[in-house]
């Protein structure tokens, strides 16, 4: 193997659960796999050209992107991966189209809160993103950020509170 391969590894070692998770915010989880894969696919033949630091920018955008296309075209194609399913389940499946329209519209409300903390306190939608999705502890964030740990507890804290108060506000009607 070369060089080349050999980082691709790497990067989908440390960053597939990433994308995933970044890509399940559009689609379900093994769309989500497929979407990552696609995005290691495109990382390769860009290796070259995508700088370290940025790689991690990079696959979000580009499985962010995929997502939205996949979505865009349809998203009438689905994956089921494991043992066969029986005819209930599938009946189950498609007899209420209706739960997968509320699970895109509560993911989308979703987002759009979290769009708006990004806009209004990024450094602790930095931080929140860091703890969540990149797997990273108080210490290390603190060290990336150049602030106190103690500062990180905090502003984790602040976010959720905040995010669970913007999202009572803009979406009250919604709950009884």
């Amino acid at each position: 193997m070369n060089e080349k391969d050999h980082r691709l590894d790497d990067y989908f070692e440390k960053y597939n659960e990433l994308v995933i998770n970044n890509v399940k915010l559009f689609v379900e989880y093994h769309t989500a796999e497929d979407i990552c894969q696609e995005a290691f696919i495109r990382l390769g033949l860009r290796l070259d050209f995508v700088k370290p630091e940025c790689v991690s920018g990079w696959l979000l955008q580009v499985s962010e992107r995929l997502a939205k296309d996949f979505l865009r075209k349809g998203g009438k194609y689905r994956t089921y991966v494991g043992l066969e399913i029986d005819d209930e389940t599938l009946y189950d499946m498609y007899a209420d189209p209706g739960h997968i329209v509320v699970e895109k519209e509560d993911l989308r409300e979703c987002r759009n809160v979290l769009e708006r903390l990004k806009k209004e306190k990024p450094q602790w939608f930095d931080v929140l993103f860091m703890s969540y999705y990149e797997g990273m502890d108080n210490r290390a964030i603190a060290l990336e950020l150049g602030i106190k740990p103690s500062l990180v507890s905090k502003w984790k804290e602040r976010a959720i509170k905040w995010l669970k108060k913007a999202y009572e506000e803009e979406y009250k009607e919604r709950d009884p």
